[in-house]
């Protein structure tokens, strides 16, 4: 017979986070949508533009709208295309958020190597968002 699920339950904790971290960055991402497409904040890439510049390969769409490159797009914040980056950057870190929220339930089952093993994952997951290892497939 299943156990009952509680507080304590990695499983349960990653789903909890998981579904209010996507509604939250999902409504975020509408929000950002919605102030990019209405020009209330303005664009680095006016979306009139968008069907000519989708066409080109991506080192020649850089240089046309002089987007930036890397992370540099973090400073590019106050644009409304921008907000868009950051709202798909909110769902890529998503997972890496819950995996870190289930080392404690892990520590606290007395799951010291399923702790151990979600904050290597944590750990790996960062190093691919930071891109530290630009050459590994």
């Amino acid at each position: 017979m299943s156990q009952p699920r509680s507080e304590h339950d990695p499983q349960e904790r990653y789903a909890r986070w998981l579904e209010l971290g996507s509604r939250l960055v999902f409504v975020f991402g509408c929000v950002a949508l919605g102030l990019y497409l209405t020009g209330l904040l303005p664009a680095l890439v006016p979306v009139r533009d968008l069907p000519r510049l989708w066409t080109l390969p991506a080192g020649e769409f850089l240089r046309a709208t002089q987007a930036p490159a890397g992370f540099e797009w973090i400073g590019f914040l106050r644009y409304g295309d921008y907000l868009n980056v950051a709202a798909i950057a909110g769902f890529s870190l998503l997972s890496m958020v819950c995996t870190v929220r289930v080392v404690p339930a892990f520590l606290k089952n007395g799951e010291r190597l399923h702790a151990l093993l979600a904050a290597l994952e944590a750990l790996v997951l960062l190093a691919a968002a930071l891109n530290l290892f630009p050459g590994a497939h």
